[in-house]
C-alpha cells in the first residue's frame, strides 16, 4: 500500500480524504491532531452585553477566511 502524506494535504483535502476513507485510522488521527493544534479563540463571554455583535463579527471573519 502507498504511504499517504497527510502533512502535505491542506485542511480541506485531509478532511475530504478522511471522510472518503473512514477506515483509515492514521488519517483520522492526523486530522484530529491538526484540529487540536489550532489555537482556540474565546468569541464571547456570557456576561458581555455586546455578545451578538462580537458573535456576528467572528462568523463573518471565519466565512472570509474560508473563502480564501
Amino acid at each position: 500500500m502507498t504511504q499517504i502524506n497527510y502533512a502535505a494535504m491542506t485542511d480541506e483535502e485531509l478532511k475530504r480524504y478522511f471522510l472518503a476513507h473512514r477506515d483509515d485510522n492514521e488519517a483520522f488521527y492526523a486530522y484530529m491532531d491538526r484540529r487540536k493544534s489550532r489555537p482556540r479563540r474565546a468569541v464571547i463571554r456570557p456576561d458581555d452585553p455586546d455578545w451578538e455583535e462580537k458573535l456576528m463579527a467572528e462568523v463573518q471573519a471565519q466565512l472570509a477566511e474560508k473563502e480564501k
